[in-house]
């Protein structure tokens, strides 16, 4: 991975875990990432390497013997002029370790098992945003320079509201030129607007106006218009600029978030497909279907649900190998799919296993005519390759509210219905009968 640097030092981070396998994990994967890294087996040695050492970031654990995480920070906040921002790591599930880690002081947490991407990300921007505060309220000669180099959007703001710095990164982002921010009121660049609504009228600096409550303000996710009237989604902190208990201006630093969004999506997606047919899954399946039973109960209507196992398809594997079974899976995936309505859904539950949905028809002539098309389609002769496979399919149909009162309960009669259909012969469908 690339080095980082900032303002020629490497950025350092103090880890304090009492898990010896936690430490070793983060220590090789931030070194991996560029970062100087210190240890620390609790909360007594931390205070003792915070006084020895200057610390760009800590990572903390809440759950420690002796002095828990949220005791080290208060310690860390209320000793130190300017103090290095506190990033809590907990496998605990509480709300009130985590409002009380935010109430003396930490920055963000993240939970265990830690996503190592998503941990990358927050590390960068915290770090980037603690030195960029630094460097806005130290004012150093090179002050400039430094936050022009910086990834992340970065505006600085005077006592009277007025952008009084913007980066480089900042001005591409939001479609200006540097001329065009300078001297402007921030409301009149920055208006953001909250997920799910269309109005821009946040204020994302509410410590200019509220005098009794000067802190920072974090926004995981909202949108910032552009100059020409396009948005994009983003990450935003602002902070407050004290001098002699005065407030003297704001830092507002943000980053655009659409690829960690795009990535979000990818990885929802992922779990929610087969990777191989690029079907709905398991996974999807046993969500989709609670939600099918739902409307039928409101609408009073019967829901149908086909359960469908390949013939012989294992002879195909054992014949031609695997990666002829995969292109005959994806040919039997394209041909479901291409004869549902949108309404209806398929998914692979995994192997040679698939099921259909009906959604579209209550009838069961409708659904028997979906039972022999099914068949129909996948007994005519799949190419792969020099390669012609021959398959069918055994389909079982059980039906909501005739034999199943619950999506467990269906999915499980319409496998005992496809195995009577393969025993009555293969390559034929059977209606769920509960066996006597």
């Amino acid at each position: 991975m690339e080095s980082l640097s900032f303002q020629g030092a490497i950025p350092s981070i103090l880890i304090v875990d009492d898990d010896e396998v936690i430490r070793l994990l983060l220590h090789q994967f931030l070194e991996g990432a560029g970062y100087h890294v210190v240890d620390a087996e609790d909360g007594y040695q931390a205070l003792d390497k915070i006084v020895e050492g200057r610390f760009d970031l800590v990572i903390l654990d809440i759950a420690m013997p002796g002095i828990d995480g949220p005791g080290v920070c208060e310690q860390i906040r209320t000793s130190m002029d300017n103090p290095p921002p506190v990033l809590m790591i907990t496998a605990l599930d509480d709300e009130e370790n985590v409002n009380r880690s935010f109430k003396v002081g930490a920055v963000d947490y993240i939970r265990k098992p830690i996503r190592w991407s998503v941990l990358k990300n927050r590390i960068s921007y915290i770090i980037g945003s603690y030195r960029s505060k630094l460097a806005l309220k130290n004012l150093s000669t090179n002050y400039e320079l430094i936050l022009d180099t910086a990834a992340n959007g970065i505006c600085g703001l005077d006592k009277d509201h007025k952008i009084s710095y913007i980066n480089p990164a900042a001005q591409k982002m939001l479609g200006y030129d540097r001329e065009e921010l300078i001297g402007r009121d921030y409301r009149d660049i920055f208006r953001p607007s909250l997920p799910g609504t269309d109005k821009f009228d946040v204020d994302c600096c509410p410590f200019f106006s509220d005098t009794d409550n000067w802190s920072s303000i974090h926004f995981d996710e909202i949108r910032l218009l552009r100059k020409d009237g396009s948005c994009f989604p983003a990450d935003c902190r602002s902070t407050p600029i004290l001098q002699d208990k005065q407030l003297a201006g704001g830092v507002i630093v943000f980053q655009d978030i659409t690829e960690r969004q795009q990535a979000a999506e990818l990885i929802r997606y992922m779990a929610n497909h087969d990777s191989l047919t690029n079907l709905p899954n398991r996974n999807y399946f046993q969500k989709r279907l609670p939600q099918a039973i739902s409307l039928a109960k409101r609408y009073k209507r019967q829901l149908f649900l086909l359960f469908i196992d390949l013939d012989r398809f294992k002879p195909i594997n054992d014949t031609y190998g695997h990666g002829v079974g995969d292109k005959v899976l994806m040919e039997v995936a394209r041909r479901l799919k291409s004869m549902l309505r949108s309404s209806d859904s398929v998914c692979r539950l995994g192997g040679d296993e698939f099921v259909i949905l009906l959604e579209s028809t209550d009838t069961i002539e409708g659904t028997e005519y979906v039972a022999r098309k099914t068949i129909d389609l996948l007994n005519r002769p799949v190419k792969v390759n020099d390669h012609i496979c021959s398959i069918g399919a055994s389909v079982g149909i059980s039906v909501f509210p005739d034999d199943s009162q619950d999506a467990e309960t269906m999915l499980r009669h319409g496998d005992i219905a496809m195995y009577q259909a393969k025993e009555k012969g293969r390559n034929c469908w059977v209606w769920y009968k509960k066996q006597t």
